[in-house]
């Protein structure tokens, strides 16, 4: 997987749908600690009901920064529906002086016809012209509208509650030694050099065909001079080629 794939799944999870399980089964077990890969692991088992799904999605939940976008990631998505306001129509009645207007400049005017006969006066009537006031009447369609049943969201701390994550077992840290225990070590073990070379000692006493300069360099520094000086005679006559050297350091213990 490039890097360039791997931005653009966590960007958008619907792309996990393009990588098989065992990839990011792999990629989780390459780099065990970034949680971005562990929550992308429980998305997809999810996905394709894989049997370790559960335990998957308590890893992811154990190694997540931040469970609440875990939990959005995971929990069902439940669309609500909203309520629908339906735009109301509204009549506006006009006064009825306004009306009377619109009217008389709809209705046809008469022609006058002149006559030559002298106008006969008729009596004014008084009485104003009824003029039918319209009635409007509104219908009005009532839409019924069904609200849902409330959808019950389970709390975000009693989903988290179902998910343990894996105990850690505490490591036992070693005792250190008591100070009196330590002491006594300190104190046994000059007795024990003590004893080594008292057997040393008594190994070489016990084996006096044993030769070597090593042996009689350790003489030297252990203040047997006597013991050096006998050795390095018998080396000077086992190997006569080197006698010089052997009466030489035969000297220098005697100085």
């Amino acid at each position: 997987m490039t890097q360039e794939r791997f931005f653009q799944i966590i960007d958008d999870p619907d792309l996990l749908r393009r990588i098989t399980y065992e990839e990011l089964k792999t990629l989780a077990l390459a780099y065990p600690y970034a949680h971005n890969l562990r929550c992308l692991l429980a998305l997809k088992a999810r996905q394709v009901d894989h049997p370790d799904a559960a335990r998957n999605l308590a890893t992811a939940a154990a190694y997540s920064l931040d469970r609440t976008k875990l939990f959005l990631l995971v929990a069902p998505q439940v669309i609500v529906p909203q309520q629908v306001l339906a735009a109301e129509e509204v009549l506006e009645l006009k006064p009825i002086e306004t009306v009377k207007r619109e009217l008389e400049a709809l209705a046809p005017v008469a022609r006058e016809e002149r006559t030559f006969e002298p106008p006969i006066e008729a009596e004014a009537s008084t009485a104003p012209e009824s003029v039918a006031q319209p009635t409007f009447e509104a219908n009005f369609v009532t839409q019924t509208i069904e609200t849902p049943a409330p959808v019950v969201r389970q709390a975000f701390s009693e989903w988290i509650s179902h998910f343990q994550p894996p105990v850690l077992e505490a490591r036992l840290r070693p005792t250190p030694p008591s100070p009196v225990a330590a002491k006594e070590k300190i104190e046994e073990s000059p007795k024990l050099t003590g004893i080594a070379q008292q057997l040393a000692e008594r190994s070489v006493a016990e084996n006096q065909d044993v030769i070597s300069e090593t042996l009689a360099k350790l003489y030297a520094k252990q203040g047997y001079r006597d013991k050096s000086a006998q050795m390095y005679a018998r080396l000077a006559l086992l190997f006569p080629e080197k006698s010089a050297y052997f009466a030489a350091e035969i000297d220098k213990l005697k100085k």
